[in-house]
C-alpha cells in the first residue's frame, strides 16, 4: 500500500473545512518509511521547497501538523474533495 506524506494548515473556512496538502510524490511503501521522512532535515527541506512552489511562495496559513496517510484515506479525501466540487466519478 502506498503512504502519502500530508500537511495540515492554521487555517479554517466558514464551512468548518481546512487547507492541507497532500504530496502525491514521493509516495512510500509503508508508514515507517513515510515517517522516517518526517524528521530527516533533508526531506523536510525538500517538503518546504513544495509546497513554497505549490503555492507561489504565499502558504494558506502556518503549518500545524505534517502526517502520513495510506492509500485508503487518500482515495476517501480525493472522494470528499470532488463530492464538494460537485464532480463523479464516472
Amino acid at each position: 500500500m502506498k503512504w502519502f506524506v500530508m500537511v495540515f494548515f492554521l487555517s479554517y473556512h466558514p464551512d468548518g473545512t481546512r487547507d492541507t496538502f497532500v504530496f502525491t510524490s514521493p509516495t512510500y511503501d509503508d508508514e515507517a518509511s513515510c515517517r522516517a521522512t518526517l524528521l530527516d532535515r533533508e526531506e523536510i527541506a525538500m517538503y518546504v521547497m513544495g509546497l513554497m512552489d505549490a503555492y507561489n511562495g504565499m502558504l494558506p496559513g502556518a503549518v500545524e501538523m505534517v502526517n502520513c496517510i495510506n492509500q485508503d484515506q487518500f482515495d476517501k479525501l480525493n472522494g470528499l474533495k470532488k463530492q464538494r466540487e460537485g464532480k463523479h466519478d464516472t
